[in-house]
């Protein structure tokens, strides 16, 4: 007989919001963590809620990241509710801006896909940008205004999540490896112990691939942090790939990310820095004197198509559940809610939801 109803392996963001989902819906929870709660990407993340930037095109995932961004109110304020954290949920918009005259013809075109997509987006010229918002150096040509999208403190969620699931009698375990799960969904663990489970969630993040023949691999992003500024963004800033500035409340601007193929190499770089602070003095004014407080170094679950995978893993076909919830690159933090919810409806009701089926993680068997 099973000792729990569902065993989550990883802690990060996702791990965390399927324990809390499931164990909401009364399930028998354990959730295995070789570290703390949120100790890699999800811990340090900028907690982007930006739908507009991460899609490139109309599709399943844009669809599933409006979604997941649609839940996230209710989410912060049971979270709040339950586990007296707030995860300072803000969203007071973004701006996508437009640097040069290239930028602005990439923003038209983008902003008018995305209308026709359904996403609420509004163009200002640089008269109505400056007016906006302030704290934008100049000159900058033109941005596109998404009014529904903004941030949360990452870390705070992922303590929010871990702290209301165990109100709702999941157990948390940190210190413990996951070093295999058989094909029966029996999860051995690091120095020989083994749990077994009604289903199987693996949500290891980068580390993935050592749990499954899935083809995951770590994509390093730095950010850094600056305090001081002469005024903070009200909104999101987004210039592309080139980067972004979000402002927290405690006043820390964040200005992110890059995206390296370093394997497991987890370390702050001068080259990245000075890459980032470039970014802050093309968006911030004030930027070059601000004091540097922050910096940051973390790794991101990437598939070669950039996608999630949501699902069944293949090679598990006995009556135990063994599901993979990874892959979510950029994105963890923004699709936490509605992969969590899928995930409970996967584990406890073996309820597949209708829309994920380009998530499935057999695309790569």
């Amino acid at each position: 007989m099973p000792t729990f109803d569902v065993a989550v392996a990883g802690a990060g963001i996702i791990g965390s919001a399927v324990a809390h989902a499931c164990a909401r819906r009364g399930a028998r929870v354990l959730l295995l963590d070789r570290d703390q709660p949120g100790a890699h990407a999800s811990g340090g993340a900028a907690g982007m809620l930006t739908p507009s930037s991460e899609a490139d095109a109309p599709g399943p995932f844009l669809d599933l990241a409006r979604h997941s961004l649609s839940l996230w109110p209710a989410l912060a304020a049971e979270l709040l509710e339950e586990s007296g954290v707030d995860p300072e949920l803000v969203l007071d918009g973004v701006l996508r801006v437009a640097i040069d005259d290239g930028d602005l013809v990439r923003l038209k075109e983008r902003c008018a896909w995305q209308q026709a997509a359904g996403l609420t987006c509004r163009r200002l010229d640089r008269a109505a940008l400056t007016g906006s918002e302030p704290a934008l150096a100049s000159p900058l040509a033109a941005a596109a205004v998404y009014p529904d999208e903004g941030h949360v403190q990452s870390a705070r969620a992922v303590q929010a999540l871990v702290g209301a699931a165990r109100r709702w009698g999941a157990e948390v375990q940190s210190g413990v490896e996951v070093v295999a799960v058989d094909p029966g969904g029996r999860v051995r663990l690091a120095g020989g112990g083994t749990v077994l489970a009604g289903a199987v969630v693996i949500a290891a993040g980068a580390w993935v691939s050592r749990l499954t023949a899935l083809p995951v691999r770590p994509v390093r992003g730095q950010l850094i942090g600056v305090r001081g500024l002469p005024r903070l963004p009200r909104h999101v800033l987004v210039a592309g790939r080139r980067g972004y500035a979000v402002a927290k409340r405690d006043g820390l601007v964040l200005v992110g990310a890059t995206e390296e193929d370093a394997g497991f190499d987890a370390r702050v770089t001068v080259a990245a820095t000075e890459a980032l602070l470039q970014t802050g003095r093309r968006l911030l004014a004030g930027f070059a004197d601000a004091t540097l407080a922050h910096s940051w170094s973390g790794l991101r679950p990437r598939t070669p198509d950039a996608l999630p995978v949501l699902g069944p893993l293949p090679g598990h076909p006995g009556p135990i559940p063994v599901l993979v919830a990874g892959a979510h690159f950029r994105n963890g933090v923004l699709l936490a809610p509605a992969t969590a919810a899928g995930m409970a409806d996967l584990a406890l009701e073996r309820r597949t939801p209708p829309d994920w089926a380009a998530f499935d993680p057999r695309r790569f068997s």
